[in-house]
């Protein structure tokens, strides 16, 4: 029913989301007359490893928190070009796309172009400078103004900067996800230090198997925005408006008409629409993973089941209420266990 398509985080809706990790660890020294002898205790000993652990996990936190920030702020405001490739579990051979991303009249504009096989390009536009979806607000670590009970990333990830990286010919970061629990994938991050751009992503399993990768080969900073727009179009088109998710939410909605009995912790309410009439869209993230739920009332058989491409995965459910018959369809970066609890743990208001 639906076709399973993946592309970079830059392009997906203004999703590329996370909450500004703070693991506050106390720090306690204590004074003694052994200590001011010069005399070194293993109590001493102790307390002085003690503090240089807590000392780098603090200073760790807030480079994990500042790349965070970075991420979701600063690439929204760049004009850039640049190319990447993408690899999938399923499909080996490498593909080759260009993104060109220009903010014009303080609206953000996106071509991405595929330079594989079938000459296609995706087209999209609509979000203000400014506007600030629920995931960027997670991302930046404003939880609190949403006036609502909602997961820190930290309690949901553990995250390790794993060193310096050169990507691109740009310096970078690159920072490990780790989930906390199995309902989630790691996440291998290497983050662009000037831009917040991601440069290099691994989606990994749990078996430590890489669902996809995708990776700069070359980028431009500040080109002629006239140059982006005049590109020659593909032959065919697609073009997309990020609107789903509302500007700067003061706090956390529920859907209309639907309720979802169970998400993973975390995860919250992004936003809904229809899409082809009478299907209903309900999206939820958790920060950096995303899932999208697909109800449409149907008088056909409904299969059941899941299909998958790379890491992302639909599974198919059927749902009854009062006579009436629905698809439900679970689609994300998200494992099978996962997208089946939540298609069956799914009820009309």
């Amino acid at each position: 029913m639906f076709t399973i398509a993946r592309f970079p985080l830059s392009f997906c809706a203004g999703l590329r989301v996370s909450c500004c990790v703070s693991l506050l660890l106390p720090v306690f020294f204590a004074s003694s007359a052994w200590a001011q002898t010069g005399v070194v205790t293993p109590s001493d000993t102790h307390s002085s490893a003690q503090h240089e652990q807590q000392s780098s996990e603090n200073s760790q936190s807030s480079a994990v928190a500042e790349l965070l920030q970075k991420m979701a702020s600063v690439p929204h405001t760049l004009n850039y070009k640049g190319s990447f490739t993408y690899q999938h579990k399923d499909n080996p051979a490498l593909q080759s796309y260009r993104i060109l991303h220009w903010v014009e009249n303080g609206v953000e504009h996106e071509r991405l172009q595929q330079l594989n096989g079938t000459e296609r390009e995706f087209l999209r536009s609509g979000k203000a400078i400014g506007c600030e979806t629920l995931g960027d607000q997670l991302l930046q670590g404003k939880v609190s103004q949403l006036g609502a009970n909602i997961a820190r990333l930290d309690q949901l990830y553990r995250f390790e900067i794993r060193g310096p990286e050169r990507v691109a010919g740009r310096d970078a970061t690159a920072l490990l996800a780790l989930p906390v629990d199995g309902f989630r994938h790691s996440l291998l991050l290497t983050i662009d230090n000037e831009t917040g751009l991601v440069l290099k992503s691994w989606l990994v399993d749990e078996s430590a198997r890489a669902l996809e990768r995708y990776q700069f080969i070359d980028l431009e900073l500040n080109p002629d925005i006239t140059s982006l727009q005049q590109q020659p179009a593909a032959q065919t088109q697609r073009s997309t408006i990020s609107q789903l998710s509302e500007c700067n939410p003061a706090q956390l909605k529920q859907p209309e008409h639907w309720l979802i009995d169970w998400v993973p912790s975390g995860f919250a309410f992004v936003g809904q629409r229809k899409v082809r009439n009478q299907i209903e869209m309900l999206m939820y993230t958790d920060g950096l993973t995303t899932f999208s739920v697909f109800i449409e009332p149907t008088d056909a058989a409904i299969p059941e089941g899941v299909a998958q491409r790379g890491a992302t995965l639909a599974v198919m459910d059927s749902l009854s209420i009062q006579g009436k018959n629905y698809r439900i369809t679970v689609v994300g970066e998200i494992p099978v266990v996962t997208a089946q609890k939540i298609a069956q743990n799914i009820k009309g208001r």
